[in-house]
């Protein structure tokens, strides 16, 4: 969004910083580049307001070597007309090699930019034409981004202007001196047809972006690439026509020249069939290793062409709408040019997902990996697979596969090691499914529930045992509760997935399926997470394989959990007990001699945990406390494992957070443990701490025991005083009140000789402007020798703001101390009619005290009586004359001037009010 905010940023503020190298100024109102030092090295302007780039903008910083000025003049951050970048504005910038002005309305490249420039980022401007001018000079070039220029808008991802060319023009010598250019982007220009000669000289070209362009005819004929043998990656992605779908697609001769193509996109140029005349130029590249296919509306494929390539490692034909293979024809490739291209509105649609992620991870070290999910593959036949013995990993997530497999689906692929049927509808009858596949190491059944669903159908798990290379199985999201086989049997299977199912309503059925999981050997890792199970009995963890390590059992519904028959898992080293319904961690503790490592009962409804639970699992590393009831946590929980705790995480418990609370102490000593301490660890009581750190305690609120005492004391005395009083008051009246009267008569006294006691640190309080050279100088030289100096014994302390302030207060805290704490406020002035700034504050202090304790401690020396005087001088002079003073002009008047103001800084001024006019303030 764009924001009128505009930033002010004062000419030194980065000048002082002389070693600064790095400044990001993005995102800011700015409109000029401020001055900056000569140490810089990376510089970002990107989203102001600079609008123009001078000579002058720049200058001195010859060790800049990377400035990013980007979305400076477009739609997110408009302006009138564009960013301009005068000749030559840059070409003091000796060191500069990575320069970015995307989204700058750009109609042309920069002339004259530095030859120490490597990358060059100009995408998503308005140029509309490059000439070698524009990149003249530029021989270090590597990376040249001038993609979106020329924008074909039915593919947009964002607001698109029709480009004023047909496309991009470009000369055929633009890039011919760039010798070095390893990167060149030219994706989105509207490019019908390439010219060989454009890439003529780039023999170092390893990228090449031409996605999103018109390209649907050129790359089945073009002569373009024949010289680029350094290319690695090519982006053909998204060159489809406007509402057509291709019948085929032959590529060009050309393609076999890339002897050093390693990655090919062909997504979204939509085309209907797939054969061996599709990609026959590629099948001799030998170091193409990754090929993607995905949406284009393919709906037969000959998969077998893939078995040719010699180092083919991942095929990408996802997102398509394949039902199955075909033979191809023996019809000439000119025949099958001259086939109808179809007609109807296909819209690429640009989906995310790429397949089950979680899944194909493990597929990342296989040889050969491909990818053939979302599509519409109802049967799987074996004819598929021909020429691919060698596929280790395929994909068939999210199809609509309905068969009962059988044992001779995957017949040709002998070493397939991963195989994902996630997402399908798959019918588990026969005993010998996948039992053709060897080498099968993973397979993913999950999300095939519509057979389990059918009320009265069976289901066969024996072909489990047959797999004898199976380690990962994963049966997850399938409904399972009932007419499954009663056993699982596997000696190689080390982690199953059972999440999802209905495991407690099997369990629930007496003894029939008790022993499900227990022939499972050498499992080590079980998921029974979301398996609606409420009771988790001792023989149900009795019968669990012995080498289980790591056990879930996540968001079911247990409340209880017998923590002794633990001892049924002599090897259990994570515990997965997190959103069930727990209420508390009271039954028994966990066993002794347990090899339980991690133990997570988050999410519950925990409130309570006994003494020494965690105490007898001397290997316990990580424990998971967080978001319960929890209002404390006791060090006796833990006993001396607390020590060799990893992680315990206590956050979004309503923590009880009372003065001396011992879980504070606890927390600080294994602080670098507990995740989100400072911040995320809350109090949930008392109200006025709710939600707030728990270090955020005001330690002023908690009890003092010694206060406690005193209050107790006082309440007490004045239990006593209350019952002693009516019965004195009833006994011996008259004598109490004459001895409360007598008393009374004294106070006076007493307060008079108290307030002599407490003497005044200063006599007089001296204001006047600093700022006035002379006043300050008769202050200093004439006032303060005067009155502290000469007088002897009868000296006056005076205090004065430079000699007398304590350092570290704040000016109001100083000028109330000095005011209260002196018996006069003396006022210098060289004039009376315009008071401000100290001064005036001082003045109004000194009349709050006036109305606060009724003493007027105001004092005027005026040192030019000829100046005109203010009307409150005039009245002050009319009702107490002698609190108003003039410094004399003839040095002959100052001896008594002198005497005066001793006087009137040593007597109180109710002495000197004209009683004429009024009774001056009078003390209550």
């Amino acid at each position: 969004m764009h924001f009128p905010c505009h930033m002010t940023i004062e000419p030194h503020t980065f000048v002082a910083v002389r070693t600064l190298e790095e400044l990001n100024l993005s995102y800011n109102g700015i409109t000029t580049v401020p001055p900056l030092p000569s140490s810089l090295m990376n510089l970002s302007l990107s989203h102001t307001n600079i609008l123009v780039l001078d000579a002058t903008s720049l200058a001195g910083l010859h060790n800049l070597r990377f400035l990013f000025m980007d979305g400076n003049c477009y739609y997110k951050n408009p302006c009138k007309g564009a960013v301009e970048v005068t000749p030559g504005a840059l070409l003091g910038l000796s060191n500069l090699t990575h320069l970015s002005l995307k989204y700058n309305n750009l109609s042309k490249v920069p002339h004259q930019l530095p030859p120490s420039l490597e990358y060059l980022l100009v995408s998503y401007n308005r140029i509309v034409k490059l000439t070698p001018e524009d990149l003249a000079n530029l021989t270090s070039l590597r990376t040249l981004d001038v993609g979106g220029n020329c924008r074909r808008c039915d593919h947009a991802f964002n607001p698109c202007i029709d480009c004023k060319q047909k496309s991009l023009q470009l000369s055929p010598e633009t890039f011919h001196h760039l010798s070095h250019l390893e990167g060149l982007v030219l994706k989105d220009s509207s490019l019908y047809t390439l010219n060989s000669l454009w890439f003529r000289g780039l023999v170092n070209l390893s990228v090449l972006d031409l996605s999103e362009n018109f390209l649907y005819d050129c790359i089945t004929k073009t002569r373009a690439f024949r010289n680029l043998t350094s290319l690695r990656k090519l982006d053909l992605s998204f060159n489809y026509r406007k509402k057509v779908s291709f019948a085929q697609l032959h590529l060009a001769r050309s393609f076999e020249n890339l002897v050093s193509l390693q990655d090919l996109n062909l997504n979204g140029i939509f085309f209907r069939q797939l054969n061996n005349k599709t990609l026959r130029w590629l099948f001799n590249l030998r170091n193409l290793h990754t090929l993607h296919l995905q949406m284009n509306f393919i709906n037969e494929a000959q998969l077998s062409i893939f078995g040719t390539f010699p180092s083919l490692h991942f095929v990408d034909l996802s997102d398509n709408r394949i039902s199955g293979s075909f033979i191809t024809s023996t019809a000439n490739p000119e025949e099958a040019d001259k086939e109808e291209q179809g007609s109807g509105v296909l819209a690429p649609a640009l989906l995310s997902t790429l397949g089950s992620k979680n899944f194909m991870v493990k597929c990342r070290n296989l040889k050969f990996t491909l990818d053939l999910s979302r599509n519409n593959l109802v049967t799987i036949q074996p004819k598929m697979f021909v020429n691919l013995s060698h596929l280790q990993c395929l994909s068939l997530s999210h199809n609509s596969i309905a068969q009962a497999v059988n044992g001779s689906q995957f017949l040709p692929l002998i070493n397939l090691q991963v195989l994902d049927l996630s997402h399908n509808k798959l019918d588990l009858y026969h005993g010998r499914s996948f039992t053709e596949l060897p080498q099968l190491r993973a397979l993913d059944l999950s999300y095939n529930n519509q057979a389990f669903s059918m009320k009265g159908i069976g289901h066969n798990f024996s072909f489990v045992a047959h797999l004898s290379r199976l380690r990962y199985l994963s049966l997850a999201h399938n409904n399972i509760h009932s007419r499954v086989s009663s056993r699982l049997q596997s000696n190689s299977l080390k982690s199953l997935d059972f999440s999802g199912n209905a495991i407690g309503l099997l369990w629930g059925e007496g003894n029939l399926y008790l022993q499900f999981f227990q022939d499972l050997r050498n499992l080590s890792h079980l998921d029974l997470s979301q398996n609606r199970l409420h009771i988790l009995l001792p023989q149900n963890l009795d019968n669990l394989p012995k080498s289980l390590k790591i056990l879930n059992l996540r968001d079911n519904y247990l409340s209880f959990f017998n923590w002794s028959s633990l001892a049924f898992l002599p090897n259990l080293e994570v515990l997965d007990l997190a959103g069930n319904q727990l209420k508390a961690l009271t039954n028994g503790t966990l066993p002794n001699g347990t090899q339980l490592q991690t133990l997570d009962v988050s999410s519950n409804s925990i409130v309570s945990v006994v003494p020494s639970f965690f105490a007898l699992a001397v290997m316990l590393k990580e424990v998971n406390l967080s978001d319960n009831y929890l209002k404390t946590v006791d060090r006796s929980w833990f006993g001396p494992i607390v020590v060799n705790l990893t992680m315990l995480d206590v956050r979004s418990n309503p923590l009880h957070c009372a003065c001396g609370a011992a879980f504070v102490d606890l927390l600080l000593e294994v602080q670098t443990k507990v995740p989100g301490l400072p911040n995320q660890v809350k109090c949930g009581s008392p109200g006025q701490l709710q939600g707030r750190s728990i270090f955020a305690q005001d330690l002023r609120l908690c009890l003092d025991e010694v206060l406690s005492w005193d209050c107790f004391g006082l309440s007490l005395l004045a239990v006593a005083v209350g019952v002693a009083v009516p019965l004195l008051h009833h006994l011996c009246g008259w004598d109490v009140w004459y001895c409360f009267h007598l008393c009374l008569a004294w106070l006076p006294l007493l307060a008079k000789g108290q307030r002599g006691a407490r003497a005044l640190p200063y006599d007089a309080f001296v204001v006047f402007d600093k700022a006035q050279s002379a006043v300050a100088d008769w202050v200093y030289n004439e006032l303060r020798v005067r009155l502290e100096e000469r007088r002897g014994r009868r000296a006056l302390r005076l205090c004065l703001e430079d000699r007398d302030w304590l350092p570290g207060q704040t000016l109001v805290e100083n000028l109330w101390a000095s005011i209260y704490g002196s018996r006069k406020t003396l006022f210098v002035l060289a004039h009376t009619d315009r008071v401000s700034g100290l001064l005036r504050i001082s003045f109004l202090l000194a009349q709050q005290r006036l109305l606060e304790d009724r003493k007027d401690v105001v004092v005027l020396v005026i040192l030019r009586p000829d100046a005109h005087r203010s009307r409150y001088v005039r009245l002050r002079q009319r009702l107490c004359r002698q609190s108003v003073l003039f410094w004399p002009q003839q040095p002959s008047g100052q001896g008594s001037f002198w005497a005066q103001l001793s006087t009137a800084l040593t007597r109180d001024n109710r002495h000197f009010y004209n009683r004429n006019f009024c009774r001056g303030p009078t003390a209550e």
